[in-house]
């Protein structure tokens, strides 16, 4: 059963020893994709700042800082249900496959990038010595750089100098700004730099940490998966050509492919749209 908003303050509250009172609850955003109902709160304390509270039917409650790791919903119900999974998955036999596509919400990675990250949820099930978090750190490192590898083009770089092969966070701060210029993607470049930023200073950490925990390294290796997502979406968000079309009729975005026409060489000469809320059909010219 989900959390009522009573339950939900009286949690965040004994968090914080009753030494914040919540000013303000409403459920931002509520998920269905597992078979089950997960609700991620909007939650603002009077000297704590705000959080993420996410809880539901088949899922502990826990509560994510919104002004660190976590800017939206999704991301903090992603993080969430990668953290419950590899949790539950201890007292049974671990599937590093399932664990990734849990913090992925089974978005489509690329096939060299997905490999790297089963590897490393693999790892981590095995992982007991200082020894092994540490090397588990430096393979986050590793897929950080094969990410800015393969997300990166020198024409991105415009007129400033080709940054180095291992440049992760360079080489994400030029696709960025590259694939989503304009002031109206202003802040969603800015909450992306500092998400990339503590994703990197992360695995260095664990990297060169002597005290690390499971735990410590359990969140570093889901904020990579996270992040090598982030980048997915973003480069399925400019490759489709029709992410911002909504029905010029009602405004519903949901929109399906209601034609398969083809010419020479498998080009489409057009597309069509039908509006699954009122019904419209939208033709759009590929040749123009």
């Amino acid at each position: 059963m989900t959390k009522t908003n009573k339950e939900v303050i009286k949690y965040v509250e004994e968090q914080f020893d009753n030494k914040c009172k919540v000013v303000s609850t409403k459920v931002e955003k509520d998920f269905n994709d597992l078979g089950y109902k997960v609700n991620v709160w909007n939650v603002k304390t009077n000297n704590e700042g705000a959080w993420w509270i996410v809880e539901g039917e088949e899922t502990p409650m826990n509560l994510y800082p919104q002004d660190a790791f976590y800017f939206s919903a999704d991301e903090a119900y992603s993080f969430h249900i990668g953290i419950m999974e590899r949790l539950f998955v201890r007292e049974n036999k671990f599937n590093p496959e399932v664990y990734v596509k849990a913090i992925s919400l089974d978005r489509e990675i690329t096939p060299i990038l997905l490999r790297k990250l089963k590897n490393i949820a693999q790892l981590i099930d095995e992982a007991t010595e200082i020894e092994d978090f540490q090397s588990i750190g430096v393979q986050c490192r590793e897929i950080l750089i094969e990410l800015g590898n393969s997300i990166y083009k020198p024409e991105m770089a415009t007129s400033e100098e080709q940054p180095q092969k291992s440049n992760f966070k360079k080489k994400a701060e030029l696709f960025v700004n590259y694939c989503l210029e304009g002031s109206e993607n202003s802040d969603y470049r800015n909450y992306i730099k500092k998400i990339t930023e503590a994703t990197w200073d992360y695995s260095n950490k664990i990297t060169h940490s002597q005290d690390s925990t499971y735990y410590d390294v359990s969140v570093c290796v889901t904020l990579v998966i996270s992040l090598v997502c982030l980048y997915e979406n973003i480069q399925q968000k400019i490759n489709d050509p029709f992410s911002k079309t909504i029905c010029k009729y009602c405004k519903s975005k949901k929109l399906s492919i209601v034609n398969d026409e083809s010419v020479d060489k498998g080009m489409m000469p057009k597309i069509c749209l039908k509006c699954e809320e009122c019904g419209q059909v939208m033709e759009f010219d590929l040749k123009s």
